[in-house]
């Protein structure tokens, strides 16, 4: 069982969040704060990849919807990288996450995503 805090890679391009293995009331609230601390330190764009998360509760949705809104105040993109199956990608449909967030399926895509350029309306 890995609880705690989430790994922190920051880039000049990205801050990336790597959550633990588990997430729960015991460490959701400190995995918020370093997301909420990548965001409001200057991170061009954020991910918040889950895809090494096995568990999680209704505190990883908390992080995940606060930090969305965290981003969007700050007009920093951010992306959701989420297993393709398994119990945590069944909480985040179940919730409607893919409908709130934009969802990739590894930190590659991710990237990508945040690396191509923005079409103007």
């Amino acid at each position: 069982m890995e609880l705690g805090a989430a790994r922190v890679e920051s880039t000049e391009t990205c801050g990336t969040l790597s959550f633990p293995a588990e997430v729960d009331l015991s460490n959701g609230e400190e995995i918020l704060g370093q997301a909420l601390g990548l965001l409001d330190s200057g991170a061009p764009a954020l991910i918040l990849d889950l895809s090494g998360c096995t568990f999680c509760d209704s505190n990883a949705l908390n992080v995940i919807l606060r930090s969305q809104v965290r981003a969007t105040e700050l007009g920093v993109p951010m992306w959701v990288v989420l297993p393709p199956r398994g119990i945590v990608r069944r909480v985040a449909d179940v919730a409607g996450l893919p409908r709130r967030v934009a969802i990739a399926p590894d930190v590659t895509t991710a990237r990508e995503a945040l690396a191509a350029p923005v079409p103007h309306a």
